[in-house]
């Protein structure tokens, strides 16, 4: 047994004077980004994260080292602690708690002082890198149905906040709240928005379509789209003035990076309003004396491109309630002549992102560099990309869209078999056709495209896997299971309720990295599985229990099986090609999602 300690004078991760985006490329680790406090009703702090992240790599060295290992903060008091007595006690428990609080949500707390096995340690990392949450938190609800031992009298107990003040609890250091967040589009058509909205789904951003169901119509191929204007006005009236709203045009823009990168980048700005800069005086092209009202910035992009921006509530209702100008009706002439005019009594500062630091309007020269929108005139990897133009542009954005791994998929909704047609081929495994061959090789291509083949973090059966929501399908594929193949899993085992879709991934088997995966069940309630090409040989998909191989079930039908405890399965070996397959889990209780 190994006793590790968590010390900010030692090897603990310190968050709490660094920006959020300066925390996630060190620490390779991201919060929660809807968790909320259950007393002070706030989002993560960043010395919460920091101790979180710190936690994480005490049990991935628990994990790799094969010993029980004791887990001490470095605000722990103690006598003495029996190694030995601890050491015995794991052999019949998943951990010891040598130092505890319990609270009136019905759970303890307080991870100051506690001992776990490597299996444990294995279930805590699962999942957590990427929904850092407090670790008071997330380890109690991990172990919440686990073998855990208490001391009666705690063996180790706390330095006490009057003689030491914590020092991860600051509230200014706070992640931002999502709740005063507002990520918004106007889409009327949202079959155009595919980029935008695959971009949203990969990187968890709730975007609101202010768009839907709104009878304007517009190719904005001239003056145009002040109505996109009215409704973010009609929005941000009724918000209070301190949130945060970001808008991005609807059929032609995506993002590259999380919403908290953006909101960071604009928050380090210190203005109130922040626009794209674009190369093109667009509208007013031919008018010299225009073109000259805008200052040179040293960058090709000059002028207010009004597809992209961000800025405070209070702050863009004044803007958007300046009087009216001769504007043609056209939204980026409106915003420009505002920004342009010389008003008085406009208390707020505007500026534009003349670097493409966070929004980067069209430019031939940017390029895709290790899944980041690189821009080599200014050095800088922006967030959002906007294919701002005519037909070149937009040919131009599509091509880069594809390149991050953004597809125009036929939904499998409406191009698949829609009834709950199906066959038991043996006991309690069912087959149903699902995607058309060619939405097969689609989710192949988009899956090799997006790249970045691999396991999660403590899995015990790893493989080389891609999940949905980085491919931005999840919606799409979420729907499939509450329309059709849940259906299906109700009718056979009534009276099953769905609670969700858990996960879904693509997996590759090759020759040179994965060719097998070992018996084992699944993380889910009911799991579906789908062959997506048969161009190789071995790599069969075995159920020894119910004595089945998917060796004849055609490309594209999905296996249904209840995955936890009789429907254990195996890979064998792959002999020659490349094997590819999707893999859905549903929840096993409300709130259950990877």
């Amino acid at each position: 047994m190994l006793v590790y300690q968590i010390s900010l004078h030692g090897s603990a991760y310190d968050a709490r004077d660094k920006t959020w985006e300066t925390i996630y490329s060190e620490s390779l680790c991201k919060p929660h980004t809807s968790w909320l406090d259950p007393v002070h009703n706030r989002t993560i702090l960043k010395g919460e994260f920091g101790c979180s992240v710190s936690h994480l790599r005490v049990w991935e060295k628990i994990a790799n080292s094969n010993s029980n290992g004791i887990i001490l903060e470095e605000d722990a008091v103690y006598d003495s602690i029996d190694t030995d007595n601890v050491d015995k006690l794991l052999n019949s428990h998943d951990s010891v708690w040598l130092g505890y609080r319990l609270n009136d949500m019905g759970y303890w707390y307080n991870c100051h002082a506690y001992a776990i096995t490597p299996d444990t340690a294995r279930l805590l990392i699962q999942d957590f890198k990427d929904s850092i949450i407090p670790v008071d938190e997330w380890v109690p609800m991990k172990l919440k149905h686990k073998h855990n031992y208490f001391y009666k009298e705690e063996v180790v107990t706390q330095i006490p906040r009057s003689t030491r003040p914590s020092t991860i609890e600051e509230e200014e250091n706070s992640m931002m709240n999502p709740s005063k967040i507002n990520i918004i589009t106007v889409a009327t058509d949202e079959t155009k928005m595919w980029p935008l909205s695959q971009s949203c789904d990969r990187h968890q951003i709730n975007l609101v379509n202010l768009g839907k169901g709104d009878s304007w119509k517009s190719e904005m191929e001239g003056y145009d789209g002040l109505r996109k204007i009215e409704l973010v006005k009609k929005l941000v009236k009724d918000l209070a003035k301190d949130e945060i709203v970001l808008f991005v045009d609807g059929y032609d823009t995506f993002f590259t990076e999380g919403y908290e990168t953006v909101v960071q980048r604009f928050i380090d700005f210190n203005v109130d309003i922040l626009f794209g800069a674009e190369q093109e005086c667009w509208p007013v092209t031919n008018d010299q004396s225009y073109k000259n009202k805008w200052p040179d910035m040293l960058t090709p992009y000059r002028y207010l491109n009004s597809g992209l921006y961000i800025g405070y509530a209070g702050a863009l209702y004044d803007f958007f309630d300046l009087p009216s100008t001769d504007d043609n009706g056209d939204d980026q002439l409106y915003c420009q002549s505002r920004y342009l005019s010389k008003y008085e009594d406009f208390p707020y500062t505007v500026t534009l992102d003349y670097e493409g630091y966070i929004f980067q309007n069209h430019d031939t020269s940017i390029r895709k560099v290790n899944n980041q929108l690189w821009n080599d005139r200014t050095n800088c990897c922006g967030c959002i990309y906007h294919g701002n133009g005519g037909k070149s542009e937009k040919d131009f954005f599509y091509k880069l869209a594809k390149e991050f791994g953004y597809k125009e998929l036929t939904s499998p909704l409406t191009s698949t078999n829609r009834d709950l047609d199906y066959k038991e081929v043996a006991q309690d495994l069912l087959v149903t056709k699902l995607l058309s061959e060619s939405e097969c090789k689609d989710l192949i291509a988009k899956s090799d495209a997006l790249g970045g083949w691999g396991n999660l973090d403590g899995d015990k059966f790893p493989a080389q896997e891609i999940r949905l929501k980085k491919l931005g399908l999840w919606k799409q594929y979420e729907a499939l299971w509450r329309d059709r193949l849940f259906k299906i899993c109700e009718k056979h085992w009534k009276p099953v309720e769905y609670m969700g879709l858990r996960d879904a991934f693509t997996m590759r088997y090759a020759m040179d990295t994965q060719k097998s995966l070992g018996l084992h069940t699944d993380a889910s309630l009911i799991t579906g599985s789908v062959k997506l090409n048969d161009n190789y040989e071995g790599a069969t998909l075995y159920f020894p229990r119910q004595g089945f191989t998917n060796l004849d079930v055609p490309v594209g039908s999905c296996i249904l099986f209840p995955s936890q405890v009789t429907h254990g399965h195996y890979v064998d070996e792959l002999k020659s090609g490349v094997k590819y397959s999707l893999t859905m889990w549903t929840s096993r209780y409300v709130g259950d999602e990877n």
